[in-house]
């Protein structure tokens, strides 16, 4: 019997890893990743709407048989049934919804890919028209790592992250409010940093958008000072007159941000004002959207780092389409030692690079009796034909 199966890893208080398995009776076996969609019961609910599509349409059949990539591309392409259905689901759950919905499309999407690669027996990097690729240099967001927030804590975070071989570290530095004006505490914490890792290593910040513009100004020359590789999200992307008069005042420093984008307009929007677009293959609704985003930026010449806070499934996604979109990608550091036990072969990160697999589809599989993989919803689909 085919059927999809979400599993919920517990990772953290603040972390819970979110993967999809769709499972075809000729025991093909593909995953995809929608964390941080939303609380769990909305994701649940957001699974059931289609349910029904899935049950009356015969999409997995489509996916596994289909070895053209071509042809899938287009079964997912604007006016297609799975891009219709995904549209009127989020237009009958609103704009407050669409983000979760866009989210767990965007699990379904990867697992629908997965799926029709491992089917076609390639990596999905090549089902997706790359090339072999080489190690994938990494950064390491430290900002979910265990321990305490004060400056002297998140740097000693960053000099394991460097010691471990990694070439960058970001950190959100105004996420956590303490003792002083966040303004001035974020800028310890970065200063302190910086002086753990020394000049060599790229260091990046992550405002999150935690503190406003007028907040930022007054600190930001002691910011930039402290030579970052970019500064993400002090403003979000759709506020595009406080961006550009950001960028007034940011001189040499790269801007990044759209992590949360989802259609090349967004991206053309800002075409003067970002440096580094950051696609989340969750977030954009899977990885043709990613890839379509990846491909506006580098027409509008900027840069492209793939964006990814969240579990080992979400980050084989990345990986294979930076290894077709080539650029520095995201790496969740320290959270959990057991990260890479969730995987059945281990997750393929050696000093600081991610190994991009070379088995069918991702290459790689959740290992589902790991103590922290729970199955909290499944169903049954149609049979392929």
């Amino acid at each position: 019997m085919t059927d999809l199966t979400l599993y919920h890893c517990a990772v953290s208080e603040r972390t819970s890893w979110l993967v999809l398995r769709l499972r075809t009776s000729d025991r093909l076996t593909a995953y995809g990743e929608c964390s941080d969609a939303g609380p769990l019961a909305d994701v649940v609910a957001a699974l059931d709407e289609w349910t029904p599509f899935f049950q009356a349409e015969d999409v997995v059949g489509d996916f596994a048989r289909d070895r053209d990539a071509h042809r899938v591309r287009d079964l997912l392409s604007e006016g297609g049934p799975l891009r219709e259905h995904s549209t009127a689901v989020r237009q009958r759950a609103g704009a407050r919804s669409g983000f979760l919905h866009t989210t767990v499309w965007g699990g379904i999407e990867q697992a629908l890919c997965d799926l029709a690669a491992r089917a076609a027996g390639v990596p999905l990097w090549k089902w997706l028209g790359g090339t072999r690729p080489e190690p994938l240099p990494l950064y390491a967001n430290i900002n979910r790592a265990p321990g305490g927030r004060e400056p002297r804590d998140v740097a000693a975070t960053a000099g394991q992250a460097v010691a471990a071989g990694f070439g960058g570290v970001k950190l959100a530095p105004f996420d956590t409010p303490g003792d002083r004006p966040l303004p001035d505490l974020g800028l310890s914490r970065v200063r302190a940093v910086r002086q753990a890792v020394g000049a060599g290593p790229g260091l990046m910040v992550d405002c999150h958008e935690r503190v406003v513009l007028d907040e930022l100004l007054p600190v930001l020359d002691d910011l930039l000072a402290l030579r970052l590789d970019w500064l993400e999200d002090a403003v979000g992307i759709e506020h595009v007159d406080e961006l550009r008069r950001l960028r007034r005042y940011t001189g040499e420093v790269p801007l990044a941000g759209g992590e949360f984008a989802t259609d090349r307009g967004q991206i053309e929007a800002v075409a003067d004002l970002l440096d580094v677009v950051m696609p989340d293959v969750k977030h954009a609704g899977g990885v043709h959207a990613a890839l379509a985003l990846a491909h506006a930026a580098l027409e509008v010449g900027a840069s492209v780092s793939l964006h990814n806070p969240s579990g080992p499934i979400a980050t084989a996604f990345g990986a294979h389409v930076a290894a077709v979109v080539p650029g520095v990608l995201e790496y969740a550091f320290g959270e959990v030692p057991w990260r890479g036990d969730v995987l059945t072969n281990g997750e393929p990160v050696r000093h600081g690079h991610y190994i991009v697999p070379d088995g069918p589809g991702i290459g790689l599989d959740l290992d589902t009796t790991h103590s922290s993989v729970t199955p909290v919803w499944s169903v049954s689909l149609q049979e392929p034909r």
